[in-house]
């Protein structure tokens, strides 16, 4: 179904006590007979500037029916001919949602919110307690009303810990210090594999850089060695940024750590963190996801296996071919963010790797900037600055990437930044 216009009139939620009067939410109280013609509903259409109409069953809601569907319906060469004096029962949307006025509130925003995205923004149509229609509610006004509770609890929870609310000082400290927590989150040196190897004569190398665009970020990544020749490197993204933000990359850091313990697949360990997450992030705090990739870097086999969860695929620099390229995962698989969906089976993938081949992890922040045209570099922009800089060392391919960034970037970074390089180094000889 289409979308409500930007224009129309969103009541202002009443409540009293924690309890809504849904009535004061309804936005109109257009309707037709399920018999009546088909035609009829499009005059009403035409009449007012609502985008649903409740369709009735004398006062009982059978559906709604739409003004693009009506339209399009009638609007053809040779539809009003066919389709005008049929009844508009048979044009309804294939569903609709009804209300009750006796409905708490967390189950309507419930049955609203659970709805598929193709039915999302259709009116829901709001019944007595005897099942009658009273009106049509806007989903733009029950997202309203949605704010307006999760305001209502950030402002209590503020109100309980009111020594920090009054108290700049005393929250510059408290960023600080989560600042410097968060960070011990981050890996202080790269593991070596063998572990007894210098860095020089490690066969898996590492180099990053971690830009947060305020005082702590979204952003996480983690290192693992697995056996001694084998690294997990896992990346995550956590929407939006701040403190919240902060918080959950420090439950996906343990999270990871469970699942690596667990499990060995890079599939099978974002499925352990999906659910960890879901089980603890409740959803009447809104909606909170992550996007993150796992891979599996097996010096032996000079290979990876990765799988993404809605994650920018990873670059691989192929130095002895002079070639920069993707990680993609094929087109129609299903790979959505952490947090979303209970039961997600995430695909892993396999890539050869070749000598000196380097694998670029990286957030969202690092390629949504824009030029002084407002022109967004995008993922195949942070692919060329990738290819101007693949023949420097390790760390000085990832400092000159986020160099050649910032120098793109007309304002700098506005969201956080992380960077993650894993580079296959020729075998050395023994």
């Amino acid at each position: 179904m289409t979308a409500q216009s930007s224009s129309t009139t969103i009541p202002e939620p009443k409540m009293a006590d924690g309890i809504v009067d849904w009535r004061t939410l309804i936005g109109h109280s257009e309707a037709v007979q399920a018999t009546e013609p088909t035609d009829n509903a499009f005059e009403r259409f035409r009449d007012h500037k609502q985008e649903y109409m409740a369709v009735l069953d004398e006062q009982r809601p059978a559906g709604v029916c739409a003004r693009r569907e009506i339209g399009m319906l009638l609007g053809g060469r040779y539809g009003y001919a066919l389709f005008a004096r049929k009844p508009v029962r048979a044009h309804m949307a294939p569903t609709s949602l009804s209300v009750s006025v006796d409905m708490t509130v967390d189950a309507v925003l419930r049955a609203v919110f659970s709805r598929a995205a193709v039915e999302f923004y259709d009116d829901v149509i709001l019944v007595d307690s005897e099942g009658l229609f009273l009106g049509l509610m806007h989903v733009h006004t029950l997202v309203r009303l949605q704010t307006s509770l999760l305001e209502a609890h950030v402002e209590q929870l503020q109100a309980q810990r009111r020594e920090i609310a009054v108290k700049n000082e005393q929250m510059e400290t408290d960023l600080a210090l989560a600042r410097e927590m968060q960070l011990t989150l981050l890996p202080r040196r790269f593991p070596a594999f063998p572990p007894d190897a210098s860095v020089e004569e490690s066969s898996l190398r590492f180099a990053h850089r971690y830009l947060p665009s305020t005082a702590v970020s979204g952003d996480l990544f983690h290192v693992l060695p697995l056996d001694e020749h084998r690294a997990g490197v896992f990346i995550c993204d956590v929407m939006g940024h701040g403190v919240r933000s902060a918080l959950i990359t420090a439950m996906m850091r343990v999270l990871v750590q469970e699942a690596c313990a667990n499990a060995s697949d890079p599939g099978e360990i974002l499925a352990r963190v999906n659910r960890g997450l879901i089980e603890i992030i409740p959803t009447e705090t809104g909606v909170m996801f992550v996007t993150a990739a796992y891979a599996v870097f097996d010096a032996e086999t000079r290979s990876v296996r990765y799988a993404s969860a809605g994650h920018p695929a990873p670059l691989h620099v192929g130095r002895g071919k002079g070639t920069v390229g993707f990680l993609a995962v094929p087109r129609g698989d299903f790979n959505p963010a952490l947090g979303v969906f209970p039961q997600v089976d995430f695909r892993d993938y396999e890539r050869t790797l070749e000598d000196g081949d380097v694998v670029l992890f990286y957030t969202d922040g690092l390629f949504e900037v824009e030029d002084v045209n407002g022109e967004q570099l995008g993922t195949e922009g942070l692919a060329n600055c990738a290819r101007s800089q693949a023949s420097l060392p390790l760390t000085g391919l990832v400092n000159g990437i986020v160099s050649a960034v910032q120098s793109y970037a007309a304002q700098g970074f506005d969201d956080d930044v992380c960077l993650l390089a894993t580079e296959m180094p020729a075998r050395l000889m023994r």
